[in-house]
């Protein structure tokens, strides 16, 4: 039951900013640049299944704790996404080991990008937690989860150039974003724990 009494908000944060910056590497590793190694996909797929496997464990715990009293305040707004980031993860990393058309993941992608820009909007309405950076965040996430549909669907290359450039740029801003806010909230959360230690 001690994880009941801590905040890891800012370790996911970190995760998360780390997986983005995974996701706009290989926007432009894949789609940019054309490349498609085998070595390099399964590296891909192996970072992707491990950290959406701590995506999702999150995502399970927060929706799990939210409604009890030790939790962080705005926990349910990363609960529900940490679950569809994490489960697209997975699903993308074994698409990439198994050699399967990323057309399947891509489907997920859309869907969960609607997902994160409906939580990211209605989080910013409501004032929750930083909601400006909230709103770019989700936002971020969201086009660039959109997007992967074109980069993985459309034959036209200069199409999927413009969208990998697009995607990419998404990605990075969420895993600026994600790493500055993960980083910022370190000394609040470390105060809190001092306080309630004293």
């Amino acid at each position: 039951m001690a994880w009941l009494f801590t905040d890891p908000l800012a370790a996911n944060l970190f995760v998360v900013g780390i997986m983005f910056f995974g996701f706009g590497s290989y926007a432009v590793y894949r789609f940019l640049l054309n490349k498609n190694n085998t070595e390099v996909n399964t590296g891909f797929a192996y970072f992707l299944i491990g950290t959406g496997a701590y995506a999702l464990l999150y995502g399970l715990l927060y929706s799990i704790i939210v409604p009890s009293p030790f939790t962080v305040a705005d926990g349910e707004l990363f609960g529900d996404p940490l679950v569809f980031l994490g489960i697209v993860s997975i699903i993308t990393g074994i698409i990439l080991i198994k050699h399967v058309s990323l057309s399947f993941a891509s489907i997920f992608a859309f869907f969960a990008g609607i997902f994160g820009i409906t939580y990211g909007v209605d989080g910013y309405k409501l004032g929750m937690s930083s909601p400006l950076v909230l709103l770019l965040m989700y936002v971020g996430a969201g086009i660039g989860g959109i997007l992967v549909v074109p980069l993985v669907l459309t034959p036209n290359r200069k199409v999927v150039a413009v969208t990998a450039i697009i995607a990419a740029i998404a990605f990075f801003g969420v895993a600026v974003l994600t790493l500055y806010v993960g980083t910022t909230a370190i000394g609040g959360h470390l105060v809190d724990f001092a306080k309630a230690r004293a």
